[in-house]
C-alpha cells in the first residue's frame, strides 16, 4: 500500500503544478446516477468518494476478490466518455485479470482537467480495490493519449507503461531513454496521425526504448477489442521480462508461436517490409525470454533488401503527400475566412475547397483498401477534426463571431454533416442570432440529428429555448421516438 499512498501524494502535487500553468476548461457532461460496482459488469459511473464532481466507468474481472492484488489500466478519452475505453478493454481485462477504469471528466484541452481526473480516479480506485502497485498502466486516445504520457512522465516510476492510441507523446516529451515508462502505441491505417505514430516508432527504436506500435484497419479511434488484448499481452510479456510478475512459459510460447507464424506468412506472401517489421519485433520483445538470434539475423538481412528500402521510401513519400494535401485544404479555408464573409470574395476559395474535399471523399470511399484510399481518408479526417476542434475552442473562449464564421464554411463544404449544422446553431445562439440558430438547427435535424436530450440540456441553446421554432423541433423529435 506504501507505493499507492506515494502515488496519490504525487498526483496531488501534479494537479497543483498543472493548475498553476493551465486555464480553466469547461465542457459538456450529462450526469447520471452512480452505480455500485459489481465484478463482471461494466459500471458506467462510479462517483469518487472524496470528489463528487469526478466519476469514472469501471470494469472488475468476474473473478475479482480483495484477497489478491490486480493490475490496473486507467483510461482517458478526449471527450470524457469513460465507458468507451472500458468497453474496448473489457475482454482483455477479463482474460488477464485487470481492473479497467475510464474517466468521465478528462477531455481534450488544457491539462488541468485531466490532472484532476487522474488524481481523483486513481485515488478512488486505489482506496476501493486491491491493486498491484507494480502493474499500473495508463491509456488514452488522441488528446487523451498525450495526457496519459504527460501524467505517466510526471509520476515517474509509479506508472509502468502507457498504451497510446491514435496520438504520440505529450508536447515536451522526447523519445529517449529518459522516458520513464514502456510504450505500446496503436494507430489505424486511415488515422491522420498515422505518420506521427510511424515517426515515433522510428524515434523510439533509435533511442533503444522498449516499445511496440500496432497498426490496425481503421481510422482515428480507440483500437478494437482484439488490439486491446494484444496491448495487455505485450504489457504482460514485459512484466515477465522485468520480473514484475512470474514467468508463464506456456503464455510466452503461445505468443511467440503466433508472432513467428505472422512473420512467416508475410515473407511467404512477398510482404518483405512487413516480414522485416515482424522479425525485428520478435528479436527485441522476446530477447531474454527465448533464443532470438535467428530473428536478429533475419531482421538485419531484410533491412538491407531493396524491397524494404523501397517500402520505407514510399512511406515517406505518402507522409509528405499527406502534409501537402492537408496544407492545401487549410490554406483555402484560411483564405475564405480572411474575406470576412464577403460572398463574392469568398466564393472562389469555397469552390476550390469543396472540389478538393469532394475528390478526397470519393477516393476515401473506394471499395478496395490501398495506400491512396488511406491517404485520402487521413487528409479528410485531419481537416474535418481540426476544423471542428478549432471551432469548439472558439466557442469555449467565447469568440462566437469567429466560431460562426468557421462553422459556416464547414457547413458550406460538408453540407450533409448534421453535427456541423448543430454546432453552427449553437454558435449562432450564443452570438444572439436566433433566426439563423433555428434555421441551422432545422438543417441539422433534416440531415439526421435526433438527440432530444442534448437539445434540452445544452446551455448553448438557451437563447432559443423559448422560441416556438425550437419547441416545434423538440416535439417533432419526441414523436419520432
Amino acid at each position: 500500500m506504501g507505493k499507492l499512498v506515494y502515488l496519490r501524494a504525487l498526483l496531488g502535487l501534479l494537479v497543483l503544478a498543472v493548475t498553476c500553468l493551465s486555464a480553466d476548461w469547461s465542457g459538456f457532461h450529462i450526469a447520471v446516477a452512480s452505480d455500485e460496482p459489481r465484478p463482471g459488469i461494466i459500471t458506467n459511473k462510479v462517483v469518487c468518494k472524496n470528489n463528487a464532481e469526478q466519476s469514472y466507468a469501471l470494469y472488475l474481472p468476474s473473478t475479482y476478490s480483495a484477497s489478491r492484488k490486480w493490475p490496473l489500466v486507467a483510461a482517458f478519452d478526449p471527450a470524457a466518455r469513460g465507458k468507451v475505453p472500458v468497453e474496448q478493454f473489457k475482454d482483455a481485462a477479463e482474460r488477464y485479470g485487470y481492473i479497467v477504469c475510464g474517466s468521465n471528466n478528462s477531455r481534450n484541452g488544457p491539462l488541468q482537467p485531466s490532472a484532476e481526473a487522474a488524481k481523483a480516479m486513481l485515488e478512488d480506485v486505489g482506496t476501493r480495490f486491491s491493486l498491484d502497485a507494480k502493474q499500473v498502466y495508463l491509456t488514452g486516445f488522441s488528446g487523451g493519449a498525450r495526457a496519459a504520457t504527460a501524467i505517466a512522465s510526471w509520476l515517474k516510476d509509479q506508472i509502468v507503461g502507457v498504451i497510446g492510441c491514435g496520438a504520440g507523446l505529450a508536447v515536451g516529451l522526447e523519445p529517449s531513454q529518459r522516458l520513464p515508462f514502456i510504450y505500446y502505441g496503436t494507430v489505424g491505417k486511415e488515422d491522420f496521425n498515422y505518420p506521427e505514430m510511424k515517426q515515433l516508432d522510428r524515434a523510439l527504436t533509435a533511442s533503444g526504448l522498449i516499445h511496440h506500435i500496432e497498426v490496425f484497419e481503421g481510422g482515428h479511434d480507440w483500437p478494437p477489442p482484439d488490439v486491446c488484448v494484444k496491448a495487455i499481452e505485450w504489457m504482460e510479456l514485459q512484466a515477465m521480462k522485468s520480473r514484475r510478475r512470474p514467468q508463464d512459459e506456456s503464455f510466452i510460447d503461445r505468443l511467440l508461436k503466433s508472432a513467428v507464424e505472422t512473420a512467416q506468412t508475410h515473407e511467404s506472401n512477398g510482404r518483405v517490409y512487413e516480414a522485416f517489421i515482424a522479425c525485428s519485433e520478435i528479436a527485441i520483445e522476446y530477447k531474454g525470454l527465448r533464443d532470438v538470434s535467428e530473428f536478429e539475423k533475419k531482421a538485419v538481412s531484410l533491412k538491407d533488401s531493396k524491397a524494404v528500402k523501397q517500402a520505407l521510401a514510399k512511406e515517406r513519400d505518402l507522409d509528405n503527400e499527406q502534409a501537402r494535401r492537408s496544407n492545401e485544404l487549410f490554406d483555402l479555408r484560411a483564405k475564405a475566412l480572411r474575406t470576412n464573409g464577403d460572398p463574392s470574395a469568398q466564393q472562389p476559395f469555397l469552390i476550390d475547397l469543396k472540389r478538393t474535399v469532394s475528390d478526397l471523399k470519393r477516393k476515401s470511399e473506394a471499395k478496395e483498401s490501398s495506400p491512396e484510399r488511406a491517404l485520402a481518408h487521413r487528409v479528410l479526417s485531419q481537416y474535418t477534426i481540426s476544423s471542428f476542434e478549432q471551432s469548439m475552442l472558439l466557442i469555449q473562449t467565447k469568440k462566437y463571431d469567429l466560431a460562426v464564421a468557421n462553422l459556416a464554411i464547414d457547413a458550406e463544404v460538408t453540407p450533409d454533416n448534421p453535427r456541423v449544422w448543430y454546432y453552427l446553431s449553437c454558435a449562432y445562439s450564443l452570438n444572439g442570432d436566433k433566426r439563423r440558430a433555428l434555421d441551422s438547427l432545422n438543417k441539422a435535424v433534416q440531415r439526421g440529428f435526433s438527440n432530444v436530450q442534448e437539445l434540452e440540456r445544452n446551455p448553448q441553446l438557451d437563447a432559443i429555448r423559448g422560441e416556438a421554432g425550437f419547441k416545434k423541433i423538440v416535439e417533432s423529435l419526441r414523436q419520432r421516438g
